[in-house]
């Protein structure tokens, strides 16, 4: 194959260069962690698509990044779908009050950071969670919960360590992490759901 005929894609979650030939860019994906590669010469985004679940019935709706900050509409149920903070780049904030809304409802998947503020660990992986959120908007949502002030979430999720990693996906805990991780485990972990 003609070496001129190749891209190098970086990839976005986890830093991988990744060589492609030209026509085959559209549906690359990363060949470290299986995340979808988006062209950096597509630099208005044009091309790029978003898929998000709707809240009410659960389907996966494609949201065009020309509509994001719009509120959609589920392509099955017509429920509307929130677009406005999707790409937001740094972690929401969950509290007991606002936790089915900011994940349970969510149109991404959720990774939930619990976390305390008396734990040297969590203060560790806190900036690796940041870099997560900055690095994921619009394909995962991040969010911290302080289990301090939250005890009805820490109780419900029998979380007596922390930090803990939740994975919410649809409304359901998918998996749960204990510990702090390296950010090249919690990549892996989650790219099933990229």
């Amino acid at each position: 194959m003609n070496q001129t005929q190749n891209r190098i894609i970086p990839c976005a979650v986890c830093g991988t260069r990744n060589r492609l030939p030209r026509e085959r860019l559209a549906a690359g994906k990363c060949g470290k962690c299986g995340a979808p590669l988006v062209d950096p010469d597509d630099s208005a985004g044009r091309n790029e698509t978003y898929v998000l679940r709707c809240g009410e019935c659960g389907t996966r709706n494609k949201v065009p990044s020309t509509k994001i900050g719009q509120t959609a509409k589920c392509g099955k149920c017509g429920a509307a779908i929130r677009t406005d903070d999707l790409l937001r780049s740094e972690p929401v904030m969950v509290s007991d009050l606002h936790f089915p809304a900011q994940v349970l409802k969510s149109p991404l998947p959720v990774l939930l950071f619990c976390w305390a503020t008396w734990c040297p660990t969590c203060g560790a992986v806190a900036p690796v969670v940041d870099q997560l959120a900055a690095q994921w908007k619009g394909k995962i949502r991040v969010a911290k919960l302080n289990v301090d002030p939250n005890p009805m979430l820490a109780a419900k999720f029998d979380l007596r360590s922390v930090p803990t990693f939740l994975v919410f996906d649809h409304g359901q805990l998918k998996d749960t992490l204990v510990g702090g991780m390296p950010k090249e485990e919690l990549v892996r972990r989650m790219a099933p759901y990229l």
